[in-house]
């Protein structure tokens, strides 16, 4: 990955919705960063989130917790399939995705205008780390 300050951003051909959320996230006190698909990452409370800003509209707002649980066989991958499907019909804040090896989660809403991500991002980000705590609990059950 390769990091980039926020300034850099719009020299590298960085969309302006990027420029923001790098700037955002840095004011706030986070060191983000730009993977190598244009998205924006971050580390929180020692967990990586990404601000996925491919679709380029900053009116949709795809939070994703990078993969947090590895799964080493079938029948763990079963387990958190149903893990998964046990946390979300009780928290209806995010999804959490079983991905072939890892288990990762997101929050994925429209909101009613170009900034109105600023408002909602940190409580996405509460939402998605209750999530994820609901899941690692099932799947030490």
């Amino acid at each position: 990955m390769n990091e980039l300050l926020p300034a850099d951003a719009a020299a590298h051909g960085a969309p302006s919705y990027v420029q923001e959320v790098l700037e955002f996230l840095t004011v706030e006190g986070f060191r983000p960063f730009i993977d190598e698909d244009g998205d924006v990452l971050f580390k929180f409370e020692g967990s990586t989130y990404g601000v996925l800003v491919g679709h380029g509209d900053p009116s949709f707002l795809n939070l994703m917790y990078l993969p947090f649980w590895t799964l080493d066989d079938a029948a763990e991958r079963a387990r958190a399939h149903e893990a998964a499907a046990y946390v979300q019909g009780r928290m209806k804040v995010g999804r959490i995705l079983v991905l072939a090896d890892s288990v990762a989660a997101d929050v994925t809403c429209y909101l009613p205008s170009d900034d109105a991500w600023r408002a909602v991002l940190f409580r996405h980000l509460g939402g998605l780390q209750a999530l994820v705590g609901e899941f690692r609990r099932q799947m030490r059950a």
